[in-house]
């Protein structure tokens, strides 16, 4: 991977480190699974001293300026829900932009943008799809993307958000915190932190909502219902603890609507009027048995499954009952085969229970689902498949039950796949493109008349700079079952992008008077050296403050004159992790974060 030079290094501290500015909402903000009427709306409160318990503001409005709010109030947040903030703001118009901000003791967090869902008749819609976004491997170019342009309706993230890796990355300040696998519940939630704090991941939860589902790696990797290959009872514990831990962080940092009667499914329905149904599908941790080898005879078993039976009900129940236009079904692991030289590459993904696959091919045929498209990810390449029937002819796509599209990973490393994109068509004629090497995303844009993903790629994840370019476009015409050439489309234009910054309030016009904090080294071992500016003489205190917002260390420092001034902390009985200096006057404060490693 890239090595970098001490002054790239000190570059990219400063990239990495938490915004002073946005605080005390240092994770920015996020709406997610919208309705015609309503949608969650997402922050999270870091205060240096957190008690028990928080009242946050909040507000949304069809203007920037918050000048036509439609809807406020105040929620409650605390330490069991680790400070995040989730509110459902109800009474929204349908298909209507709507920006909306936290307020905490009058400071303001970042706007945010986000839009409810259209009723009736709709003539067109664009979703960003992603997945796989190992921060670890990369900087994340293809969510900065998304969020600069001004033509999507709604982004689909379809699993792996984070990863449950300790820290290995050779990239300056992109280790994993903490530095261990993760495995409770305080340690999920360190994880979404850091990745949250990610200037580029926020910027897209800022400017879109987001429709999510988690993959294996928001617990343990090529994980099931009762396990995973990642998780070793016994030096890990009880694996069903694991699970859910990962699935109450996930519940608890993410924009997802909480369900009280059945919390932990999340599987669900999203319509857009008339044109789209999109089922969003949990193909990881709800049904699924356990993975066998491709030569395992019971891996034809008819009754294994990768989703339950309640789930597959609940999907064939809906989609009997949809009118939509196209059904799409937002899920992991892909469904179309995939073979090299007769044998199965991997028995993770719906290869490895063909029986079931085959259940839903013949509802499809049953059910006359003229226009069923496949979302998916997991596999960190970029894949355009025909979902082939045993009559499939290849040169023509008859006998397709749908068509499948495969987004490239935002930044996790490219599959191992054995053998390259001809040989892989070849062997597998219903693939009509693939892509190895790249990172990215995709845009599926859809009209009555067609459906189809148009490729963007991102340029080095090493470099802190990025370009990027559409690359193939794939379609599926309406009624055809199969894919074609498509030809990229002219994108729309919509109301102005949220503010990048936060908007200033009353509380925070006065600034803190203390101008800068280096800290020398980070990462430290033991000595830590804090350097400050303060623009006037002032009353000042600084503190250590781990990543769970305790206060560690604290030294009080009298009143300094103005100018540069500096002090040591010894941190040599801390533990490794993440922590903040905070350097506290009367007329505010300022954070930076430093990182203690272990010798």
């Amino acid at each position: 991977m890239l090595m970098l030079s001490s002054l790239q290094l000190a570059g990219q501290q400063l990239r990495s480190m938490p915004d002073s500015t946005l605080a005390p909402f240092y994770h920015g903000v996020a709406s997610g699974d919208p309705l015609a009427d309503r949608v969650i709306i997402w922050t999270r409160l870091t205060l240096p001293t957190p008690d028990n318990q928080a009242l946050v503001n909040w507000r949304i409005a069809t203007d920037t300026l918050f000048q036509d709010v439609v809807n406020s109030g105040t929620a409650t947040t605390n330490v069991d829900r680790d400070f995040t903030v989730k509110v459902d703001a109800t009474g929204l118009k349908p298909n209507t932009w709507y920006y909306y901000q936290f307020d905490y003791q009058g400071v303001k967090s970042l706007t945010g943008r986000t839009r409810t869902l259209p009723v009736g008749q709709v003539d067109r819609l664009r979703m960003a799809v992603m997945s796989c976004s190992d921060y670890q491997n990369g900087y994340y170019h293809a969510y900065r993307d998304m969020a600069r342009r001004n033509e999507l309706d709604v982004a689909v993230h379809l699993g792996d958000y984070i990863y449950e890796y300790g820290a290995s990355s050779l990239l300056l300040d992109r280790e994993h915190e903490p530095s261990t696998e993760i495995i409770t519940v305080a340690d999920y939630r360190l994880r979404h932190s850091l990745y949250k704090l990610d200037p580029d991941l926020r910027a897209m939860h800022q400017q879109l909502p987001v429709v999510a589902v988690w993959d294996d790696h928001e617990t343990a990797n090529n994980a099931w219902t009762d396990g995973a290959q990642n998780h070793q009872p016994a030096t890990e514990g009880d694996w069903q603890t694991r699970k859910q831990a990962g699935k109450q962080v996930y519940m608890e940092w993410m924009p997802i609507r909480e369900d009280a009667v059945a919390p932990d499914e999340i599987y669900r329905r999203f319509g857009f009027g008339n044109l789209v149904s999109l089922y969003m599908l949990d193909t990881r941790l709800e049904g699924r048995d356990e993975q066998l080898g491709a030569s395992d005879p019971q891996i034809n078993d008819p009754d294994r499954t990768l989703i339950s039976e309640d789930q597959f009900t609940w999907l064939t129940n809906g989609i009997k009952a949809d009118s939509a236009r196209w059904i799409v079904l937002g899920q992991q692991v892909m469904m179309a085969p995939l073979k090299a030289f007769g044998a199965v590459l991997n028995t993770d993904q719906w290869d490895g229970y063909p029986a079931q696959r085959q259940r839903l091919y013949d509802f499809f045929g049953q059910e006359n689902v003229h226009n069923a498209v496949v979302l998916t990810g997991d596999i960190h390449t970029a894949w355009a498949n025909d979902l082939p029937l045993a009559n499939y002819v290849s040169a023509t796509g008859e006998g397709a039950a749908g068509v499948e599209f495969v987004t490239t990973s935002i930044t996790s490393s490219n599959g191992s796949i054995p053998v390259g994109p001809a040989v892989i068509q070849l062997l597998n004629p219903h693939i009509k493109f693939v892509e190895l090497q790249d990172h990215g995303y995709f845009v599926l844009d859809l009209t009555a008349d067609r459906a189809q993903a148009e490729y963007v790629f991102v340029s080095d994840i090493e470099a802190p700079s990025y370009t990027s370019e559409v690359g193939p476009v794939w379609a599926t015409l309406h009624g055809s079952r199969r894919l074609s050439p498509g030809t990229v489309s002219v994108p729309p234009v919509y109301p102005p992008l949220a503010p990048a910054a936060p908007q200033i309030s009353t509380a925070t016009r006065q600034p803190s008077g203390i101008v800068q904090i280096v800290a020398a080294p980070n990462p430290f071992y033991a000595q830590v050296v804090l350097q400050f500016a303060l623009q006037h003489p002032d009353e000042a205190q600084a503190s250590l403050v781990n990543s769970q917002g305790q206060v560690v260390m604290t030294r009080h420092l009298g009143r300094l004159q103005a100018g540069v001034h500096h002090l040591h902390f010894d941190g040599a009985a801390l533990p490794a992790g993440v922590y903040h200096s905070v350097i506290r006057t009367l007329s505010g404060l300022e954070s930076s974060k430093l990182i203690k490693i272990a010798e």
